[in-house]
């Protein structure tokens, strides 16, 4: 078998287990609806945003498996005082539709993330991860600092980081 015939193999098969996805740039308004069902189902007043959803340097990422957002995230700079960084940014309202949840679109949305914050110059990022999302954090090469804290209405959190080099 040729080399191009391994490649073209290899794609074919990445692109059927994905179910042919894509991974872009989106508005705040399209995390809504999974932030709303994923994360934060206990809010009663529809307010799924963010104060920060809308500032210059914040931005958003969608995973979308044939035109429907499957996977989401939010990213912008903001300071920590648990680990030193010049240009940290954070992590919020991370979350994968529960139908389309371990096939990857996770490790999509933060390999896209971790581009774009090194082009922005960033050297960390953190977030306050769901005890139930630190095994993925930690694959995708964040660490724990601190104990285990619980946020009212949402549940047990480590604080956790990563250096973007």
């Amino acid at each position: 078998m040729h080399f191009h015939q391994e490649v073209f193999m290899y794609t074919k098969m990445k692109m059927d287990q994905t179910h042919n996805f894509t991974t872009k740039l989106i508005s705040s308004e399209l995390t809504h609806h999974i932030r709303k069902n994923i994360l934060w189902p206990h809010i009663k007043n529809d307010h799924y945003s963010l104060d920060v959803d809308e500032l210059k340097d914040t931005f958003h990422l969608g995973v979308f498996v044939e035109n429907q957002i499957v996977s989401c995230a939010t990213f912008y700079p903001q300071n920590t005082d648990k680990a030193h960084a010049k240009n940290a940014y954070r992590l919020r309202g991370m979350a994968t539709d529960i139908n389309y949840s371990r096939n990857g679109y996770g490790m999509k949305i933060m390999t896209e993330a971790f581009n774009i914050l090194k082009n922005r110059n960033c050297d960390l990022i953190w977030c306050n991860a769901r005890l139930i999302a630190f095994p993925f954090y930690q694959y995708v090469g964040f660490e724990a600092k601190g104990d285990l804290f619980d946020i009212s209405d949402i549940g047990p959190h480590y604080y956790m980081y990563k250096r973007i080099k």
